[in-house]
């Protein structure tokens, strides 16, 4: 994937704030502002500036993509408790966790970016009295900066709650120290200029193939924002509640989702496997369109697709290293149907060695492995991390999905848009039958959450989903309780082989019992040699493994996270609540 260039002026431009303190201002000291948005193609790489930052560990090449979205019902980070990722993935972090420090400052210096720009770009002459092109382009420019800065904001708002609110850019003499600014007024502020916005953005097809906004990515934001500014979120007072005017959102989600689906600028890949190996192989989505925005990546310079997420693989194969750190629940495993497709992109239950050869994992060491590095095309042996696999902030699937979910609650059931849309994404899964879709409300958004953790596994959504339903206390409660199923063997986990027999066929895999449980004896009685390995799979199901997923979570208090304390002790208005 082609890699952001910049010049001398991004630098310039940029030097208005320091990439060491929160708002800090510094004087531009040869271009000015004016100068740089009276062209285009200026104005083009301060956009592209914005979006640089978000290739950052500290963005999306890993932090805000992986670290943020465990543990869950689904999967788990891997490893023992500490006061970094892992602390953040067992909900045990304090205001000094290593991880959230440079994601909030870093989303702050996107967002002064985007202030420059949309400052900026109105009040150059070539906006109002250019050439038609150049209008079209700064106009596109200015709702692109828009759309930035509002998922900017989304990020905070979804891990921190009620955060400072700036739309300005910064200069000499102002004051820094802001205070918190209600989410929800913020969340309405988004929605006003993602309706403007809206306006400005080109559709994909009026528009040269890029990792940039797209009119209907404009769109899909401002759904997911308005769906999470009608769910629930964790309030000052101490306990999750949603607005009594949610389903006004709800409405704008359904209507948003609409025009994109009538649009038919975006389909979904009817091969959910080819998605995830096109994004490996780092090219676009051209036909289809069902990755409506993904951040840029560069090989050898960001992206942890395929490192972090992945298949483990050894340093030494043909390949290179992959050193995955999230673990796909078994319950996870277990709760896909046999003939849905999308379980064994998800979830692979094999490493690679140095041979090049799958050897079996154990069921508790399963992982999130959509992106894969042997899918990377050229090929990228050796130790480097980053794979260059772009991160995709949404697909298309999930605008249909909230339609579906939207449709279903403002109409205290399904109608027949919404039971098509479901269906939809169910004939692409299932390679057999389709299951019964509910005529109910509750049937029907049940399926929804489920549908949604099959379709989305890995992908930095369920987290999310499960806190604006409400239902990340359940769910996990849910989830120990299969799990304690599967380690005792009660139905409907008694026939899953507690070991697992097998071989290697070429670089491959054969069970001797795939479905089903051999006895003691069967075990030691088998042809060692025909068969030679033997691995506990579900026996390493413990209590304490159970426990240990999302440990320390606490209904109606870690919803949220803290703000680092480098941040609330240089701004005397901000403080940790939620009893942080």
């Amino acid at each position: 994937m082609k890699r952001f260039k910049y010049i001398l002026i991004l630098t310039v431009l940029f030097s208005t704030f320091s990439c060491e303190k929160f708002f800090e201002y510094e004087p531009v000291s040869l271009f000015s502002n004016e100068n740089i948005f009276e062209n285009p193609d200026y104005t083009k790489q301060t956009i592209l500036g914005i979006y640089q930052l978000m290739t950052r560990d500290e963005g999306y090449s890993k932090r805000l993509s992986m670290y943020y979205g465990v543990d869950t019902d689904i999967a788990k980070c891997s490893g023992e408790l500490d006061n970094g990722r892992r602390g953040l993935a067992k909900y045990a972090a304090n205001s000094g966790n290593s991880e959230i420090e440079k994601p909030w400052r870093n989303l702050y210096f996107a967002i002064e970016r985007a202030n420059i720009c949309i400052a900026n770009i109105p009040t150059s002459t070539i906006f109002t009295v250019g050439e038609e092109d150049d209008i079209i382009r700064m106009n596109y420019m200015l709702g692109e900066a828009m759309a930035l800065r509002a998922m900017f904001y989304y990020e905070l708002i979804r891990s921190w709650g009620d955060v400072p609110f700036k739309t300005v850019p910064s200069k000499a003499g102002d004051d820094f120290n802001l205070p918190k600014t209600n989410r929800d007024s913020i969340y309405d502020h988004l929605i006003a200029d993602l309706k403007v916005a809206e306006e400005l953005v080109p559709w994909r097809s009026e528009l040269e193939p890029e990792e940039r906004f797209t009119k209907g990515s404009v769109k899909g934001l401002m759904a997911r924002i308005a769906l999470a500014r009608g769910g629930f979120s964790l309030q000052q007072s101490g306990s999750m509640e949603r607005s009594p005017d949610y389903k006004a959102y709800y409405e704008i989600a359904r209507d948003q989702c609409k025009e994109i689906m009538e649009s038919g600028e975006h389909l979904l890949n009817p091969n959910y496997e080819d998605i995830f190996q096109t994004m490996s192989e780092r090219r676009l989505d051209t036909e289809y369109g069902e990755i409506m925005l993904e951040i840029g990546m560069g090989a050898y310079t960001s992206g942890e697709l395929g490192y972090y997420l992945g298949t483990k693989i050894h340093e030494d194969s043909k390949w290179g290293k992959c050193n995955p750190g999230i673990n796909a629940l078994p319950n996870y495993y277990f709760s896909f149907k046999n003939d849905d497709v999308r379980r064994d992109v998800t979830i692979v239950t094999h490493e690679i060695d140095e041979n090049n050869a799958n050897l079996l994992r154990d069921l508790t060491e399963m992982n999130i492995a959509k992106w894969r590095r042997e899918w990377l095309l050229p090929e990228q042996p050796g130790t480097d991390k980053f794979t260059g696999i772009n991160w995709p902030i949404m697909r298309y699937s999930d605008v249909v999905l909230m339609f579906a979910e939207a449709e279903n609650e403002l109409n205290n059931g399904p109608t027949a848009a919404a039971i098509e849309a479901l269906k939809s994404i169910q004939q692409r899964a299932y390679s057999e039958s389709l299951p019964t879709i509910p005529s109910d409300y509750e049937g029907f958004f049940n399926t929804i959450v489920d549908e949604r953790a099959w379709e989305f596994g890995g992908e930095a959504l369920r987290k999310f989903d499960l806190i604006r339903w409400n239902m990340m206390g359940s769910k996990l409660d849910e989830m120990r309780s299969e799990l304690t199923k599967i380690m005792n063997g009660e139905t409907p986990y008694d026939n899953i082989p507690r070991e697992r027999v097998w071989r290697q066929k070429g670089a491959k895999i054969e069970y001797l019992n795939l479905g089903y449980v051999m006895d003691s004896t069967e075990v030691a009685d088998r042809d060692s040699i025909e068969w030679p390995n033997v691995n506990e799979w579900a026996n390493d199901i413990t209590e304490e493994y159970i426990l240990d997923i999302a440990a320390f979570f606490e209904p109606n208090r870690k919803e949220l996270l803290p703000i680092h304390q480098s941040v609330v002790d240089t701004n005397p208005n901000l403080n940790n609540d939620y009893g942080y």
